[in-house]
């Protein structure tokens, strides 16, 4: 990845989109660019919190690890999106494990290079707080919803939300394997399956590998405890 397809990548981003040619070029130039294929580490929770990352294209997933080496999967991240944000404020260690998904590869920053950025346009701040303050909402609501709702409800709030990224329509990809699935949703690949068929004979929805179609979204949104249809 060059300089200019680096300015570019950044150039799409909101928070960075008000830059100036100049602090943009610099910030492209201070970027690392590496490679990671499929269920290789990007960062670990050991990892100094001195760099953030942006993922230039592929998939990446943050999890976490619990004491019995469980992982709970925390949130899936596609090409253009940032991660590790904290080093803004706190140079602590990296709070999660991040993975790649697939082939990916990864643009690294000096944290002090977001800092700079941010103090030449106050609007980086708000745009980051904003992308920040989404990311919490997803955290409280999976927690709400790994405590409070049954198995089937999350795979459908989960259906529901796929959707809703997507083009909106009734036939959803997943793009993630079940295991993968699993994780986020906290179950046993065989728990999903099962919750999978649940919803299925409830003719909520049809599953064709990673393919799932949407036969029924009000009943989807009412087993996942949603506004009808919502995601």
């Amino acid at each position: 990845m060059d300089q200019v397809e680096r300015m570019v990548l950044l150039r799409s981003l909101p928070f960075f989109g008000g830059l100036d040619e100049t602090r943009l070029a610099r910030l492209a130039a201070g970027a690392v660019v590496t490679s990671h294929p499929p269920g290789s580490l990007i960062a670990a929770r050991d990892d100094s919190g001195e760099a953030f990352y942006l993922m230039a294209s592929g998939r990446a997933k943050l999890y976490q690890i619990g004491p019995d080496g469980r992982e709970q999967t925390l949130y899936l991240l596609g090409p253009g999106e940032p991660f590790c944000l904290c080093s803004l404020v706190d140079a602590g260690d990296f709070p999660a494990f991040a993975a790649a998904l697939d082939d990916a590869r990864v643009l690294a920053f000096p944290a002090k290079a977001l800092a700079e950025a941010a103090r030449d346009d106050p609007q980086v701040l708000f745009d980051l707080l904003r992308l920040m303050c989404r990311r919490l909402k997803q955290s409280m609501a999976m927690v709400e919803s790994l405590a409070l709702i049954p198995l089937s409800g999350r795979v459908a709030g989960f259906v529901l939300h796929a959707a809703a990224r997507g083009l909106g329509g009734d036939a959803v990809r997943l793009g993630i394997s079940h295991r993968e699935l699993a994780k986020i949703v906290g179950a046993t690949p065989e728990a999903l399956s099962r919750a999978f068929k649940k919803l299925a004979d409830a003719g909520f929805l049809a599953v064709r590998g990673r393919e799932v179609d949407i036969l029924d979204r009000a009943g989807l949104a009412a087993e996942a405890g949603l506004a009808d249809g919502e995601g």
